[in-house]
């Protein structure tokens, strides 16, 4: 197979985002701007001049009454989730990976406005989306350095973070010096968690469920500037059109209607480097190489409109940076439903129920009057004062018009809406309001109210259990992340100590087990059960030491899981963990005298006979010495004698040989 032209990718980009869904012009978009509009109780559009305009809020209502115990379940301990190894090997790290990735999410990251965007946004328009992905900052700092040698100098030059701004040399006796200032960049990393608006997010209309889905976008706008910073191609970026379709998506425009007034703003006329330009990130499994297979890749386009598409960024990429959470998850469906698709109709009917009943109030307690012509005075009639005279010409020219009174149908009506509304969202309208002193006033009402909290809790499970999917995404895309991008060791405080953190010696194989905790409405009885663990266990260790069953680090740990459920997270705070102690030297027994007497006349007798063999050694090590050294200073005689007989020998020689050159000239 060919491989894929720049022409053909762009042709296949522009398709899929145009027929995604979350587009501008699509139904999901228009359903999610109307759930907006429902739960911001804006006017409906049906208005009447002079009638009741009231909007009843009931999405609104059950979102937020949802909302506290669905975050509490997620946030009630550090830990959201707990990192376990496929691998004997990856056991000595899951510990680690689970603190650093909550880390991550909690201190790096606000993990609290990640989740409460997420599961509000899911609740109310279908899907709850985050992006998870590396981020580069860079710091600059500028310093200056006097009087600088030249090898001092030299090292400013080649270090890659430094950039001269300004430099005079100084030449005096001793040689020439420098006077130096500089700029200092400096790029560090982390991992970054973004809440992500459901409208930035298109979808091909054939996935079913994220990890499955072959092709997924994040619609963004940014300043030419910020492109340029990002490190894309100068010339490119100013060539792109500027991003006007973000004005005409409805969605964007309710949303920030209400807090952004200067949406509209621009300032490219002022400063070109602020114009505003539209980019896809786009991320999609196609076939550039022609093998037939498609490999996941990140196509960062600029631009808007069919065939108006630029490549900005082209690459392999191993893991889609996205996290979903969906709170009524529909089969083989990508967008689940929201409390928008249950009580849409239910806020309508309320409304239209609560406008009749007004409007009907309003007229009888300022009640139409029928008035014969010509019979009365219009003007008195018109004045509305107390005690005010109307002139009549007869006594029947003016009397009331009869008005129905629906007010106890209505309020009836609007009785049975609410019941409708328990029954669709598995809120109960008297937990909405509650106050907890009403549960302390008499035994029916506190079982009742029970009653109905366990009942509104096994729906807020039901949805929790679907959350936490989303947030298992979150970490394992944590984990990925950090595992791939970070390449230096970085050291965080977890439990008051300071611990080195190196993914590089990590897989990411690993197991995300969340710990969602239970509904507020179960905390009792979890407290409870508590209480009786705690006091099975003192019991136990009063009868034989617990037979085994029980250690002081399994009470330490009841006692930590009654701490977390009551609020208190930091167990530490109030007992010190059995784990982290240091084990104490075991205590002297006391012995009778006697053989205290016996071991010391013992323990005598073993240093007398150490004593001995030490002198014993000591003595052979000695003698094995002299005998040494008398060998050596043997040996060193010897040499000596040779040496002085070779000596003598050529003395002799010497006279010899001269007694005969004597002889010869004789």
């Amino acid at each position: 197979m060919a491989k894929l032209s720049k022409s053909k990718l762009l042709a296949l980009i522009s398709q899929e985002i145009q027929s995604s869904l979350g587009f501008y012009s699509s139904d999901l978009s228009t359903q999610r701007k109307e759930a907006l509009k429902y739960y911001l109780g804006e006017p409906l559009g049906n208005e009447e001049e002079g009638r009741s305009s009231v909007v009843s809020q009931d999405i609104l209502e059950v979102v937020e009454s949802m909302l506290p115990s669905l975050m509490r379940m997620f946030t009630q301990s550090d830990k959201m989730v707990n990192f376990e190894p496929q691998q004997a090997e990856d056991v000595p790290y899951s510990e680690q990976i689970t603190d650093y990735c909550n880390f991550i999410f909690n201190r790096d990251n606000n993990g609290f406005e990640i989740l409460h965007s997420m599961f509000k946004t899911a609740l109310l328009q279908k899907n709850g989306f985050c992006k998870i992905y590396w981020k580069t900052s860079k710091e600059q700092k500028k310093e200056s350095y006097k009087h600088l040698n030249d090898l001092q100098y030299q090292t400013l030059l080649i270090d890659d973070e430094i950039e001269i701004t300004d430099v005079k040399e100084l030449q005096e006796e001793d040689g020439l010096f420098y006077d130096v200032e500089l700029r200092r960049t400096k790029e560090y990393g982390r991992c970054q968690i973004d809440p992500v608006p459901p409208e930035e997010i298109l979808v091909s209309p054939r996935a079913k469920n994220l990890k499955d889905c072959n092709f997924i976008a994040h619609r963004v706008t940014k300043t030419v500037s910020e492109l340029i910073d990002m490190g894309f191609n100068k010339k490119d970026v100013e060539s792109l059109p500027s991003g006007e379709d973000d004005v005409f998506n409805t969605e964007a425009v309710v949303r920030r209607s209400y807090d952004d007034p200067s949406m509209d703003l621009d300032l490219s006329s002022i400063d070109p480097s602020q114009r505003v330009v539209q980019i896809t990130e786009c991320y999609m499994k196609v076939d550039m190489d022609g093998d037939g297979i498609g490999e996941l890749r990140k196509i960062i386009v600029g631009g808007s409109g069919y065939n108006n598409y630029l490549i900005l960024e082209n690459e392999v990429i191993n893991k889609m940076p996205f996290a979903m959470c969906v709170a009524i998850p529909m089969p083989f469906r990508f967008f689940g439903l929201s409390m928008y698709d249950l009580l849409a109709d239910v806020q309508m009917m309320s409304t239209t129920i609560m406008r009749n009943t007004l409007d009907n109030m309003y007229t009888l307690g300022n009640g139409r009057t029928i008035v014969v012509d010509g019979q009365a005075n219009l003007d008195d009639l018109l004045t509305a004062r107390a005690g005010g005279v109307v002139r009549v010409k007869s006594p029947n020219a003016v009397t009331p018009l009869q008005t129905p009174n629906f007010l106890n149908d209505g309020l009836a009506m609007l009785q049975k809406i609410d019941q409708l509304k328990e029954k669709r969202s598995g809120v109960p309208n008297q937990l909405m309001g509650l106050n907890p002193d009403t549960i302390n006033k008499s035994h029916t009402t506190a079982e009742s109210t029970r009653s109905m909290m366990q009942t509104s809790t096994q729906r807020i499970e039901l949805i929790a259990r679907s959350f936490a999917d989303g947030v298992k995404d979150i970490f394992e895309n944590v984990l990925a992340v950090i595992c791939e991008y970070q390449d230096q060791e970085r050291v965080v405080k977890l439990r008051g100590e300071f611990i080195p953190m190196n993914p590089r010696q990590w897989t990411s194989h690993y197991d995300c087990i969340t710990q969602v905790g239970l509904g507020t409405g179960n905390q009792d009885q979890r407290l409870g059960v508590l209480q009786q663990v705690l006091n099975v266990q003192e019991k136990m260790i009063q009868q034989k030491g617990g037979m085994g069953m029980v250690t002081p680090q399994t009470i330490y740990n009841t006692i930590e899981a009654y701490l977390q459920n009551s609020g208190y997270k930091d167990a530490t705070q109030f007992f010190n963990d059995p784990s982290q102690q240091q084990p104490q030297p075991p205590k002297e027994e006391k012995q009778d005298p006697a053989l205290q007497l016996a071991a010391q006349q013992i323990e005598i007798s073993k240093q007398k006979a150490m004593a001995d063999a030490d002198f014993k050694n000591r003595k052979l090590e000695a003698d094995n010495e002299f005998k040494m050294q008398k060998i050596n200073l043997d040996e060193q005689k010897l040499a000596t004698q040779v040496v002085k007989e070779q000596n003598v020998s050529q003395l002799e020689k010497e006279k010899l040989a001269s007694k005969i050159l004597q002889q010869g000239i004789n």
